[in-house]
C-alpha cells in the first residue's frame, strides 16, 4: 500500500481531463433553448446528470491515466503484479457516494416530474392526432381541427396524444416533451408556454416509409393573437359548415325535369346516350333500379369508372329528378 499520495501529478491530470470535458459540454450545444416551464426543468435536471457525471468521470479518468503512466509494464516484463488486498475505507467510500448521487437524483427527478404534470385549471385541452404522415390538431372547447398547432403563451395547455393507425411519437425538442402516440391509447402530455415563436413537431417514432417527412409546426403567439385566431378559425369553420348545410338543403330539394335534362345532356349524355335509354360508355339509366339516394349518391361522390362531382347544389337535385324520370 503506498503511503503518499500523488497529488501533484493527479491534480494536473484532473485539470486537463476536466477543461476536455467542461469543454466539450459548452462549446456544443447539446439542448435547444427551452420554450416551456417544463422545458426549463427538465433541461436543469439534465445538466445536473452531466456535470454531476462529470465530477465522477473526471476522478475515475484521472486516477486510470496516472495508474496506467506510473505502473505501466515494460515490453519484456511478462511476470504478474504483486498481489493486492481490498481497501475497506476505499470501498465504503466508492459505495457510499455513488448511493447518495443517486437519492439526489432520485428526489431531484421526482420533484421535476411532479411539478411538470401539475394540472392547471384554466388549461386549453387540445386533442393531437397521428397519422400516416401527418398531425392534425383539435380544440374539442371550440369545435375545429388544424394542421398547425397553435397554443397561447403564457397559459397551461393539455395535450391528448392519440394514433390512428399505427405508434407515431410526438417531439418538440424546445418543449422538453416527447410521447408516443399509440392506437387505443391516450397519452396526455401538459406545456406552459414561455416564449413565442414557431417550433418544428417531430414524429419520432419510426412509423413507415413516410416517417422522416411526418412534420409539423407549433406557433407559440401572445394570449391577444391567439384570441383573434380562435374566433377567425372558429368563424371559418361555422361558414363552411353552413355553406355544406346550404349545398345538402338545395341538392335534397325537389329538382325540375326540364332543367334536368339540360344539365344531362351537357354533363352525361357523353357516357349515356340517347338521353339515358341505351347504353354507350355507360350503362342505360332506363329500366335502372337505384333509389333516389343511390342516384344523388352516384352522381355526387361517383362509383367505378364514372367520375364524382358532375352536378353539385340546384343542378344535382335537377339532374337527379329527371334521372327519376326516366329510370
Amino acid at each position: 500500500m503506498y503511503k503518499k499520495i500523488p497529488i501533484i501529478p493527479l491534480a494536473v491530470i484532473a485539470v486537463v481531463v476536466a477543461a476536455i470535458t467542461a469543454a466539450q459540454a459548452l462549446i456544443i450545444d447539446w439542448l435547444p433553448p427551452a420554450s416551456t416551464e417544463q422545458a426549463e426543468r427538465t433541461f436543469g435536471l439534465l445538466w445536473f446528470l452531466f456535470w454531476m457525471s462529470a465530477v465522477f468521470f473526471v476522478i475515475v479518468t484521472s486516477i486510470l491515466i496516472y495508474a496506467i503512466w506510473k505502473w505501466r509494464a515494460t515490453d519484456d516484463d511478462l511476470e504478474d503484479g504483486p498481489p493486492t488486498h481490498g481497501n475497506t475505507k476505499l470501498e465504503i467510500v466508492w459505495t457510499v457516494v455513488p448511493s447518495i448521487a443517486l437519492v439526489i437524483v432520485a428526489v431531484y427527478g421526482y420533484v421535476v416530474l411532479e411539478r411538470n404534470e401539475a394540472v392547471a385549471a384554466d388549461r386549453l385541452t387540445v386533442d393531437v392526432y397521428a397519422q400516416q404522415f401527418n398531425w392534425t390538431y383539435g380544440y374539442p372547447e371550440a369545435g375545429i381541427e388544424t394542421g398547425t398547432l397553435v397554443v397561447p403563451e403564457g397559459r397551461q395547455v393539455q395535450l391528448n396524444v392519440r394514433a390512428r393507425d399505427v405508434i407515431h411519437d410526438f417531439w418538440v425538442p424546445e418543449f422538453g416533451i416527447k410521447g408516443d402516440a399509440v392506437p387505443g391509447i391516450t397519452h396526455t402530455l401538459w406545456i406552459n408556454p414561455t416564449k413565442t415563436g414557431t417550433y418544428p413537431v417531430v414524429c419520432a417514432e419510426l412509423c413507415g416509409v413516410g416517417h422522416s417527412v411526418m412534420r409539423s409546426e407549433v406557433k407559440v403567439v401572445t394570449a391577444k393573437e391567439y384570441t383573434a385566431w380562435l374566433a377567425k378559425a372558429t368563424a371559418r369553420v361555422k361558414a363552411s359548415t353552413a355553406a355544406t348545410a346550404a349545398a345538402a338543403k338545395l341538392e335534397n330539394a325537389p329538382g325540375d325535369v326540364a332543367a334536368g335534362k339540360t344539365v344531362f345532356e351537357a354533363k352525361c349524355s357523353g357516357c349515356h346516350a340517347d338521353l339515358g335509354k341505351t347504353a354507350g360508355v355507360g350503362p342505360a339509366i332506363v329500366g335502372t333500379a337505384l333509389t333516389t339516394d343511390q342516384i344523388r349518391d352516384q352522381i355526387k361522390n361517383g362509383k367505378g369508372a364514372m367520375p364524382g362531382g358532375l352536378a353539385t347544389g340546384t343542378d344535382l337535385a335537377d339532374v337527379v329528378a329527371f334521372v327519376e324520370s326516366i329510370k
